[in-house]
């Protein structure tokens, strides 16, 4: 059967098909909208999302306008995070953004970007490691 565990704390997300376990992965943006650059970078997110739903990816969560800056050196105003079945799959949504050409509308439309792709993470399992040793 199809199971589906869904950890919004920690982002972890795996599917269980016929004993195989796909572990998702994603994508941290955190941005900074360079002002008046906004319809270039929704036109990028138009064209990117065409790409990234194609391919079975899909915004998770997204926010914008911090409440609070609690720690760093640089705020930044923005921040998606995308999920994606697989690392090949992430490689080629980059390659169709190559070929296409849109990766300049983000990058001249936002500063201080961070894009980082990371595995999931079950944190309530590291905890319970943690404290039983």
């Amino acid at each position: 059967g199809l199971l589906r565990g869904v950890m919004i704390g920690c982002l972890w997300h795996n599917l269980t098909f016929a004993n195989v376990i796909i572990l998702m992965l994603y994508a941290l943006n955190v941005f900074t909208l360079i002002p008046g650059k906004e319809e270039q970078y929704k036109e990028y997110s138009v064209k990117a999302g065409k790409i990234i739903y194609g391919y079975g990816g899909k915004v998770v969560v997204s926010g914008h306008d911090p409440i609070r800056h609690m720690h760093g050196d640089i705020q930044r105003q923005i921040f998606i995070v995308v999920e994606f079945p697989s690392e090949a799959i992430f490689q080629k949504m980059i390659d169709d953004m190559d070929r296409d050409n849109i990766h300049h509308l983000r990058e001249t439309a936002c500063k201080d970007y961070i894009w980082t792709l990371y595995q999931p993470w079950d944190m309530r399992a590291w905890v319970q490691a943690q404290s039983a040793q």
